[in-house]
């Protein structure tokens, strides 16, 4: 049982980490995009651009990406705990990650309440 257990975490870290990056690039090009058309005043712009309460890009592609850092953080700290500490180099893995959880906790506390109202609205 534990050997599954252990693949599993491991393959939840892994994924994890890939679609942080992914979602990570999204949201950046998102903001990148969007303050470089905001700053030119053009028409493409958001029209209430980085908003809790307007912005639905910013604020779905920010709870994308820390739904990933939690999945990631959590996954690679549960692995740890399992698998056991060899050597500085895992706590310190291990620390990064309880960083990283509450990075991503915090995030999502700002950001998942106007993402599911606005998702909610679609249905």
């Amino acid at each position: 049982m534990a050997g599954l257990l252990e693949r599993w975490l491991r393959w939840s870290a892994i994924w994890g980490a890939r679609g942080m990056f992914g979602s990570a690039v999204l949201f950046v090009g998102y903001v990148v995009i969007g303050w470089i058309l905001t700053i030119v005043a053009s028409a493409w712009a958001p029209s209430q651009f980085l908003s809790l309460t307007g912005d639905p890009g910013f604020v779905l592609t920010g709870t994308l990406v820390s739904l990933f850092i939690v999945q990631a953080t959590a996954s690679i700290i549960l692995y740890h705990f399992l698998t056991g500490f060899e050597d500085e180099r895992s706590q310190f893995v291990v620390l990064m990650s309880y960083i990283g959880l509450g990075f991503g906790g915090a995030a999502l506390r700002f950001l998942l309440p106007p993402s599911l109202a606005f998702l909610s609205s679609w249905f």
